[in-house]
């Protein structure tokens, strides 16, 4: 990849990490927006094709994600929730069960810990899914900007 590809994707990724941390559950929206707009667009090019089951599939299924995106959405953060909730109780009960220790104690509890993380996660979820997307945003924003810097660095160094 060119130094100037490598310039434009490091700057292109902080802006997106940028967009999440501000935008939050807006840019859920807009790119659910984006996404309805495109398929209504592929399902034109279709008729125009003279496709017509295909153009017809893809043109609802646009406008019934620009009507009704978030339902979709929220319906994903339940399911998600539930095998976070489901996963997490399952692998401490494998541990409990199994006495599952670690050459450290701090190993040990780290790794009762990400079962609790799951479980904490997926609880969250459930309940108060506006506010627990919001933080998941951020935080995956700053990881994308922190990522888009990384990029940017090593487009600048020398190799």
């Amino acid at each position: 990849m060119k130094q100037s590809e490598k310039i434009v994707s490091a700057i292109v990724t902080v802006a997106l990490g940028v967009l999440l941390i501000v935008l939050r559950s807006d840019f859920i929206s807009i790119l659910l927006t984006i996404g309805g707009i495109a398929l209504i667009a592929l399902g034109a090019i279709d008729l125009f094709n003279r496709l017509v089951p295909p153009a017809v599939v893809k043109i609802v299924a646009g406008g019934l994600i620009i009507f009704c995106g978030w339902v979709v959405v929220q319906a994903a953060l339940y399911v998600l929730a539930a095998a976070l909730l489901i996963a997490g109780i399952l692998l401490l009960y494998d541990k409990v069960k199994n006495k599952v220790r670690c050459r450290t104690l701090l190993y040990t509890i780290l790794d009762y810990a990400s079962c609790a993380l799951l479980i904490v996660v997926g609880f969250l979820l459930l309940f108060n899914q506006g506010n627990t997307v919001d933080w998941v945003l951020i935080v995956s924003g700053i990881l994308t900007v922190a990522e888009g810097s990384i990029l940017l660095v090593g487009a600048f160094s020398q190799d």
